[in-house]
Parts: structure tokens; sequence; C-alpha cells
């Protein structure tokens, strides 16, 4: 289970999934933080086993 690079939470919901190259992509949204990612997952043994690349950070708070 993929977990929020940005508070580590393994609550999140899938957007969007599509292959590119050697890997299965989904892109999730933290339902705890509102950080948007992508998660890469090697499905053939070529390249990285996983990888995470940050979309959008989590909002900050303002005052």
């Amino acid at each position: 289970m993929p977990r929020c690079p940005y508070c580590g939470s393994e609550d999140l919901t899938p957007i969007k999934t599509w292959r590119f190259r050697f890997y299965e992509v989904t892109r999730y949204k933290c339902n705890k933080c509102g950080g948007i990612f992508q998660h890469y997952r090697n499905t053939t043994g070529r390249g990285k086993p996983e990888f995470y690349i940050r979309i959008k950070p989590k909002p900050s708070s303002t005052r």
C-alpha cells in the first residue's frame, strides 16, 4: 500500500491510473493533508521497483 510522501498517511484516494513505459502509475490525493502525488510501480522488472513524484504540496495554513 502506498503512503503519502508528505505526511506518511495510508488514507489515500486514487484519482487516475495509467501505464508509462515499465510502470503502472496512479495519482493519489491524501485525505489527511491534501497532498497530491504520483506513485510509480514497476510491472516488468526493469528500472526502479517503485517511486513517488510529488505533484502538489499540501496546502499551507493561511492566517
